[in-house]
């Protein structure tokens, strides 16, 4: 293990911060040379993954249990605990904040590539920009997950002066870093992603790890979401989705029994038939959590949250269960009146197709064109609710109010997205707006934390790992 300014670690690879890598190779490191080593950075097992499910514990979605039996608070760890508890410090010196420490590592894979692709040997000049356009889309994911966990949330008039994180572009693990405004960490992730869909390709190469013009797409219309300019992100979720826009109708899975472990004893009841996110049709670009099953079978649902699904949305009966096993499973449901999530498969994280329309319905309903709004809701909730329940709404079925279908357009984001991690992102950009304002409550032995709009307690402590070596950095509040 190696010391970083940002407190990564490095693992295959020596990375410079020269233009070209040391004419002298290492001994038992290995240096990429040919397009090939770099399109294997690529598809290697570090990249597949992206952030940590364990931030939606911040959440109003997330409600741990205390008491046996069914006790879920503190099965969680104490850095688990302390976010649950609104505690911006989670990991303590020497603890690992993974989202730090893997996103960074992420970003100096696709520095390397970026830094180095066009000297590589072999390959043509397109295939050598199409990789390094995969690189600038996954260094721009990266960045915009980091500036939303560790700062404020974007915002026009304070974004210049408030501060966000490092923005790492070059792959020298000896480089000085300067803590960035949320503003510039912003301007250079719109950059890497226009700078991506110039030479991505149209289709995924071999998998769906790899990217695609519809993920560059797909990922400007995210950013725009999030700094409120609904213009651009409807135009971006136009673009993508005119490039990718089917979805699967969830009416066709099911549970299986006993799930993916038979031999072990008291086998997990509740995993589905939904395909792997790499082979599901509304993956654009995949990956999964660092911990492939994040959450499942750790969090419980709110009531908040439980009282927004039926049983006849799909989602609710195929992601969530009344019990767990082993045991005799303990029944959630008869307690509490709430679920537990499983979602106990792979899952894509990353850039899908179902959140182009709801990107795109929310900023039609911004503009009061509540029609197109609803249709796009519509189609999803058609691939969702049990063929027999299916309504499709007209603006009629909410008075023609144009602010009672956006908070429809809202909830459905809700019911689609919850514990991908978007919700704490959505928690801050609608503090920003007095009317969707909300304080959030969890209550953990005997004591209830409330977090407030606009809280620094949203905001996560930088890693003690990294400032430790970076005393200058301003730390949050």
């Amino acid at each position: 293990m190696k010391k970083l300014h940002l407190y990564i670690i490095t693992s295959a690879l020596i990375l410079s911060g020269c233009t070209k890598f040391l004419d002298i190779k290492p001994k038992d490191k290995f240096i990429p040379i040919t397009v090939t080593d770099f399109e294997n950075m690529l598809n290697s097992g570090t990249i597949v993954n992206f952030g940590d499910q364990y931030w939606d514990l911040l959440s109003d979605d997330a409600f741990l249990p205390e008491g046996e039996p069914g006790n879920l608070y503190t099965k969680q760890q104490l850095w688990g605990r302390k976010i649950y508890t609104f505690n911006t410090s989670p990991y303590e010196q020497g603890a690992n904040d993974y989202l730090w420490s893997e996103g960074y590592k992420r970003i100096f894979y696709f520095n390397t590539i970026i830094n180095n692709i066009m000297d590589a040997t072999e390959g043509s000049e397109a295939t050598k920009k199409s990789v390094r356009a995969e690189a600038y889309l996954g260094r721009a994911m990266e960045h915009l997950q980091l500036v939303n966990v560790y700062a404020h949330h974007y915002d026009a008039a304070t974004a210049a002066t408030q501060p966000g994180v490092p923005i790492a572009l070059i792959a020298d693990i000896n480089a000085k870093f300067a803590r960035n405004t949320v503003k510039e960490v912003y301007e250079q992730v719109l950059n890497d992603a226009n700078a991506a869909i110039a030479d991505l390709p149209v289709k995924n190469k071999l998998t769906k790890f790899r990217a695609s013009k519809a993920g560059g797409y797909a990922l400007l219309a995210r950013v725009y979401l999030f700094m409120g300019d609904y213009t651009n992100a409807r135009k971006n979720a136009d673009l993508a989705l005119s490039l990718q826009s089917e979805l699967v109708n969830m009416n066709g899975y099911k549970i299986t029994k006993p799930g993916p472990f038979p031999n072990v004893p008291g086998a997990p009841v509740g995993w589905t038939d939904i395909p792997d996110g790499q082979l599901n049709k509304e993956t654009i670009v995949a990956r999964h959590f660092l911990r492939p099953f994040g959450l499942g079978q750790d969090v419980c649902a709110s009531p908040e949250l439980t009282a927004l699904f039926s049983d006849n949305d799909k989602r609710w009966t195929l992601y969530y269960a009344n019990g767990w096993p082993p045991a005799p499973p303990f029944n959630y449901m008869t307690r509490y009146q709430v679920k537990i999530y499983l979602r106990g498969d792979f899952y894509s994280n990353f850039l899908n197709v179902p959140e182009l329309y709801l990107i795109r319905a929310e900023c039609l309903a911004r503009e009061n064109n509540m029609t197109d709004a609803l249709a796009d809701i519509n189609k999803l909730r058609s691939n969702r609710i049990v063929p027999a329940a299916y309504v499709a709404y007209a603006p009629a079925d909410f008075g023609n109010d144009a602010e009672r279908v956006l908070r429809f357009v809202l909830e459905e984001r809700r019911r689609e997205l919850a514990f991908t991690g978007m919700r704490v992102i959505d928690l801050k950009r609608l503090n920003k707006e007095t009317r969707f304002q909300k304080t959030i409550k969890h209550t953990a032995e005997g004591r209830v934390y409330e977090l407030l709009p606009g809280s620094n307690n949203y905001l996560r402590q930088l890693w003690p790992n990294a400032t430790v070596f970076n005393p200058d950095w301003p730390l949050n509040p």
